[in-house]
């Protein structure tokens, strides 16, 4: 007790430390010698939310639009207006205004509707249940406000000194929610407080519900319908803010593409896997319609533009500004592409000029370091730390630009999402703190201008520099978080189908004024963005079913039959299981022989199935169900055992079960199937395979040549064998399946209870050259790290326990295996993993860096001088954990898979590339997280939601969960070896990989 004490103590002293040297460093920021000349600072909040509404019932399938236009959206120029000398930009995106506007808006129609129209604009899934009296719920919405009520930036969970608001009963009904089912009176309180909360909590007396928030418990109906009027209220005054403060000349609000399009991929012809022409026409029109809505709010035409996600090309330059805009903004990696080079000093401050067909464009480049950092690691920090942090950093920026003589031609611009910052970021009080603590430090600093980039480009026209083109590219570097993965480019196949179809319906003279609305809806970047596994919504689903309906209104607006409608887009999908197949090796005679399955992956359900078990080995998938009876006994019934799954993108797929008609919440592309009553007397019998034709039916397809491989035995149990061929499988490629029961006209079971999404994994082969093992149970870094508190990290243990390293030579490659005590993908990685991050560096060469390399500076170490590094890699189970780099900035892949069931994660590194694997190897493992700088989650003093804690110095202390030590040191005394007083990162020690 007294050491965990002492531990805690010590912490607190070395942050207060902490904080009053960067405290120290601010002060020296605000007192430069200066010139005369001020460093010029643009931020720009892109606020933008996709159309969340159903076109064929006009409800709001999800509720974001509300939840931020009550807190974040008012609260952001609500705040700004209390600090009259900071000038800030706003992009505006207009389907979020279309749909705040909705909310803003009781129509008669909607009078006479009544329901949730008595109290607020528009309809969606949380207003329902809150309105709704708890004695009337089903069991599964009891369970949904169970767990939904409580998404919320939980600012009113924490008594303490970082968030001045706190609820009792909120805290006390999120304790009780996890460990029974809430009563009556509960989810009434619950229902209540999740939408009182949602409201900025200094607002609260203003519209008239401070007292129910000092009443904090036994809430009625009438309680929760006074909270929803006021939130009515709230987000009609959201959109006149905006105005004010454009008016009153301390904010720009800049435009956009109407729905929010990827310009460049509208622009482009199509790609591997997606079959379209170039749309200039759909960017002409994204554009003019965006000019039109803003022009509708505001009076006049916006100078700026806001390119959806950043996204950029050469080709979009004439469209946007025969448009009419001026300049636009976009990421630093797209200026380092286009100039082909490591940007000099200075250089991504510069306003660049473009031209393209005869039009002219100015392009900002955001300074991503500083645009990150409050996006997703200033939530981390105190409040304090983190602004002094922001403008130590500026300092910096503002010195450089002084010494290459740029400070009177430069703006530095900071540019980010507006609201996820605050509801996301992990930030106390909602972020409200820190934007004030933010203005104010940036109101107090004489060397210092905050300034909107047309104010400007209108002041310093001389500033601007030529740029030959412009690269393709977006915040995320390149496009491959919307194209390229299976599931985006069936979407963009099937956006290209159906607006063939509308121009078609065009030609033959029918009205399509809305079957163009709807396609335009569906050529937004949201839905792209969340399909594939790249990126994880928590709830895909519903995004994929939202941009199906936008097509299926677009072929119905069109005039098409109803037949004519690809099946495909009736397919409601169900979030998948993700699944981690083991290797097995079982005898197919319908027993269950001891230890033969124990391998498999195993999934249970209610019903006539009750357990499946799924298995590999080199050749062949292998599965087994078990039944409510004796599965024997149905030999010779009518009944078919389908085995559904998902197949190649351009393949088409069904949307019901073949004889029970039932919806499998995915599109099956193929099937295989038995029939016991084709199976002889001792139960043995073959499987055959069917191609889904689009439209309900199916073709068989298997060859006679597989016949006597694709086996199935019926006794005690079900098992069955299917050669890789015969679905299509090969190792690392993605399967979604599920298992059927059926007869004629009635289905009889399924199993599970969702779809299964799994893979073949990679096997390791080859020479091994070198295995080093680290201690079980260290994953706590310096010794004191813990993980977040989301049980999301806490389902398996140790997901950031290395236990082995070890490296192979598998001919033309490398191969690198990376152990660990588990591996669960609870987010669906792509690489077959969710969790952890792995960071590399080779030293197999003279030369090389001591300093970390760009892409992982963040984890805040350094190496050792004696082994300076000539190869970084980043590796983890996303699109950008395949990072190959060099100290020059050049920049490669890896190949990246997984063996979940072994735990491992295996990189083959190609030889020709790298030469020797000998030499010095630096292994360190993080948190991964997709929003963080160089995607590593940040660790604070105390854990949250999505920070680690237990760090007693997060602004110089290793984000390194676990690392592989040498001999002769240990791995606390390594990532303890930082320096408060200086600001020295930790020095790391290689082990050593020594050739024969």
């Amino acid at each position: 007790m007294g050491l965990g004490r002492g531990v805690k103590l010590q912490g607190v002293i070395v942050l207060m430390s902490l904080v009053l040297f960067a405290l120290s460093l601010g002060r020296a920021a605000l007192t430069l010698e200066q010139d005369g000349k001020q460093l010029k600072l643009a931020i720009i909040w892109h606020q933008h939310q996709p159309l969340y509404q159903n076109r064929m019932t006009g409800f709001y399938e999800l509720p974001w639009v509300r939840v931020h236009a009550v807190q974040e959206y008012l609260d952001s120029p609500r705040i700004l207006q209390e600090y009259p000398g900071i000038s800030v930009t706003y992009n505006l995106q207009p389907s979020l205004v279309e749909q705040l506007e909705d909310y803003a808006t009781i129509t008669a129609e909607e009078q006479a509707k009544g329901g949730t129209y008595r109290y607020i604009g528009a309809d969606d899934p949380h207003l329902r249940l809150a309105l709704k009296p708890a004695s009337e719920l089903t069991p599964e919405e009891r369970g949904t406000i169970q767990v939904q009520f409580f998404w919320i930036n939980p600012y009113m969970l924490d008594d303490d000194a970082n968030d001045p608001y706190y609820s009792p009963r909120y805290a006390e009904l999120r304790r009780i929610a996890s460990e029974r089912s809430l009563n009556d009176q509960e989810l009434t309180d619950l229902a209540a407080l999740f939408h009182l909360w949602q409201i900025s909590p200094e607002l609260h007396e203003r519209y008239g519900v401070l007292d129910l928030r000092e009443k904090d418990r036994n809430f009625t109906q009438e309680d929760i319908t006074r909270i929803i009027s006021a939130q009515y209220r709230v987000v009609q005054d959201v959109l006149p803010l905006y105005q004010a403060v454009e008016r009153a000349g301390q904010a720009e609000i800049i435009g956009s593409p109407y729905y929010h399009p990827i310009l460049p991929l509208l622009m482009a012809p199509g790609w591997a896997g997606v079959k379209k022409e170039p749309w200039p026409e759909s960017v002409e029109a994204q554009l003019r319609m965006g000019i039109q809505k803003y022009e509708e709010l505001f009076r006049h035409r916006p100078i700026g533009v806001w390119p959806p996600e950043q996204a950029v090309s050469q080709d979009i330059v004439a469209p946007v500004a025969a448009a009419g805009f001026q300049w636009m903004v976009t990421d630093e990696t797209v200026l380092q592409k286009s100039l082909g080079r490591a940007l000099k000093p200075g250089e991504l401050y510069l306003p660049y000029r473009l031209q393209s067909d005869g039009y002219s464009l100015v392009v900002l480049f955001r300074d991503k370091e500083l645009s990150d950092r409050i996006g997703f690691v200033y939530g981390g920090l105190p409040t304090k730390l983190a602004v002094t942090d922001f403008m130590t950093k500026l300092q910096k920026r503002y010195e450089l630009l002084q010494q290459a003589g740029l400070l009177d031609k430069a703006l530095v611009t900071v540019a980010l999402d507006g609201e996820n910052w605050m509801f996301m970021g992990g930030y106390p009080d909602n972020g409200r703190a820190f934007l004030r603590e933010l203005y104010k430090e940036l109101s107090e600093a004489d060397w210092v201008e905050t300034v909107t980039p047309s104010q400007f480009l209108r002041e310093r026209p001389e500033a601007l520099v030529p740029l030959e083109s412009l690269a393709t590219g977006s915040w995320a570097g390149d496009l491959s978080t919307w194209q390229g993965e299976p599931e985006e480019d069936a979407a963009w196949n099937w956006l290209a189908e159906a607006r063939q179809a509308v121009v078609e319906a065009e030609m033959a003279g029918r009205d399509v004024a809305e079957a163009w609305l709807a396609i335009r809806a569906a050529e937004g970047s949201d839905w792209f963005f969340w399909y594939g596994n790249d990126q994880d919504s928590g709830n895909d689903p519903m995004f994929d079913y939202l941009y199906k309906l936008h097509l299926i209104a677009a072929y119905r607006a069109a005039g098409a039959p109803e037949g004519e409608i690809p099946q495909v887009l009736f397919v409601r999908n169900i979030q998948p299981l993700s699944a981690a197949l083991g290797e097995v090796k079982p005898k197919i005679d319908g027993v269950a022989a001891l230890g033969e399955w124990d391998g498999a992956t195993h999934f249970s359900a209610t019903g006539r199935l009750t357990d499946l078990w799924l298995g590999y080995d080199p050749s062949h998938l292998y599965v087994r169900l078990d039944a409510a009876e004796n599965p024997s006994s149905w030999i010779g019934q009518p009944l078919w055992l389908v085995l559904y799954a998902s197949g190649d993108p351009d393949m088409p797929v069904n949307s019901r079960s073949r004889y029970g008609g039932a919806e499998l919440g995915f599109g099956p592309a193929q099937l295989v199937e038995m029939r016991f009553d084709k199976l002889d007397a001792k139960g043995k019998g073959y499987l055959f395979r069917y191609l889904a034709d689009g439209r309900g039916g199916w073709r068989l397809t298997s060859q006679i040549g597989t016949l006597f491989d694709r086996i199935v035995a019926v006794g005690s149990t079900i098992e069955l064998q299917i050669p890789y061929g015969e679905l299509g499988l090969e190792p690392e490629k993605e399967l979604i399946l599920r298992t059927s029961l059926e007869r004629q006209g009635e289905q009889l079971a399924l199993i599970p209870d969702r779809p299964i999404v799994t893979r073949i994994p990679k096997r390791v082969s080859g020479e091994l050259l070198a295995s080093f093992s680290d201690p079980q149970g260290d994953d706590c870094g310096p010794g004191t790290y813990t993980y977040p508190t989301d049980p999301v990290f806490h389902q398996e243990p140790g997901i950031f326990d290395l236990l082995e390293y070890s490296i192979y030579d598998s001919g033309r490659n490398w191969l690198l295996v990376f152990t660990f005590t588990s591996l669960p993908n609870p987010w669906n990685g792509p690489h077959g993993f969710s969790h952890p991050l792995i960071n590399v560096y080779l030293d197999n060469a003279p030369g090389g860096a001591v300093e970390a390399a760009d892409g992982g500076d963040a984890m805040q170490i350094r190496l050792h001088p004696d082994h300076p590094w000539d190869w970084f890699m980043r590796i983890a189970g996303w699109a950008y954990g395949r990072l190959l780099a060099t100290p020059d900035g050049q920049e490669f892949q890896v190949d990246v898979a997984s063996d979940p069931a072994k735990h491992q994660v295996i990189v083959s590194l190609s030889k020709e590339l790298v030469g020797t694997i000998c030499g010095f190897h630096y292994v360190m493992v993080a948190s991964q997280d997709g929003y963080a700088d160089d995607y590593i989650r940040p660790i604070a003093q105390e854990a949250r939601q999505w920070v680690g804690g237990g760090s007693p110095a997060p602004a110089v202390a290793p984000k390194v969960y676990d690392y592989l030590a040498p001999v002769g040191y240990s791995q606390e005394e390594i990532l303890s070896s930082y320096n408060v007083d200086t600001g020295e990162f930790a020095t790391l020690i290689p082990v050593e990989i020594e050739c024969k």
